[in-house]
């Protein structure tokens, strides 16, 4: 694509999501999105923004969020495809998760050259949020790669908001580095509020061996991004956690306890949808779950 046309097509993205933020600030302080990992999770091979936008728009959400998957990949092709579709499904993106090995002295350089293509995509989209995905856990030293990831994340979260008005969080998730509320917690200290705070996953912190309550709680200033998930009641040291995530409402998460914190706080921004496995199709569980948040959620906050 050449350069004319991203740059026209960035200038009218940022017009539609300005439009689009003025309308939903007048109306709703949380935006609802769904995470392409429905539709990724389980497919066999590749799979195309043109299969999951139509389901979104009719599951009645307001956003989608890309992340770093092979049968997606979050590359020109695939974010070309997603800004002409947006506008045809009045639709936005969340958040970009980008999941690397932030932890890795060796990956500093690429990884502060790479963040300029993941913010270049949030900028033409009219999006504010990237998400970081934290790496593996196999490494030697967990206090050294917790400093580095942390040094690391910084270091982005600043060109984020300096260059690209953009905020950064950590998604810590269940099997890496960023798992356990002692690991978040040390990451947090690390990190500067200014530049990098919290975007968790309500399920992936249970998992984790953390009470969602309290580390909402403990971190109610710092959520800027948050991933809502519920899960079954199970032995949290299974490795495989794919039988156990459920649709919102269906599972052991507190959703009303954390969404008060929310509005106690007075979060304005999105809440993505990161269902891992429907058990149904990618648009039935989304109107399983707008049917809760509409019953349950909304009325306690909106």
């Amino acid at each position: 694509m050449s350069e004319r046309r991203w740059q026209r097509r960035e200038f009218l993205l940022t017009i539609a999501a300005a439009a689009a933020m003025r309308s939903v600030a007048a109306e709703r302080n949380i935006r609802w999105g769904l995470g392409a990992v429905t539709w990724t999770a389980k497919a066999a091979g590749p799979v195309r923004w043109s299969q999951i936008c139509p389901d979104v728009a009719e599951g009645g959400f307001d956003g989608v969020e890309p992340f770093t998957t092979k049968n997606l990949p979050v590359n020109d092709e695939n974010m070309n495809e997603l800004a002409d579709l947006l506008p045809k499904y009045k639709l936005r993106v969340s958040s970009i998760y980008w999941g690397d090995n932030f932890h890795q002295p060796s990956a500093e350089d690429r990884l502060l050259k790479d963040c300029h293509r993941y913010l270049g995509y949030l900028k033409r989209f009219g999006s504010d949020r990237l998400t970081l995905g934290p790496p593996p856990p196999n490494v030697e030293d967990e206090r050294a790669a917790i400093a580095q990831t942390a040094k690391v994340m910084n270091a982005i979260g600043k060109i984020a908001l300096e260059q690209y008005s953009i905020k950064t969080d950590i998604h810590p998730h269940v099997g890496s580095l960023i798992e356990n509320p002692r690991q978040i917690d040390s990451l947090m200290r690390q990190t500067d509020p200014q530049y990098f705070n919290l975007g968790p996953d309500t399920a992936q912190l249970w998992m984790g061996g953390g009470e969602p309550i309290e580390m909402f709680e403990k971190y109610k200033n710092r959520l800027i991004y948050v991933h809502y998930k519920d899960i079954r009641a199970y032995n949290r040291g299974l490795k495989g956690y794919m039988d156990n995530v459920v649709e919102l409402g269906r599972g052991v998460i507190d959703f009303p306890a954390l969404h008060r914190i929310l509005k106690n706080v007075h979060y304005r921004g999105w809440i993505t949808i990161d269902l891992d496995n429907a058990r149904i199709s990618p648009l039935e569980s989304a109107k399983v779950q707008m049917e809760y948040i509409k019953k349950k959620l909304e009325p306690i906050y909106m």
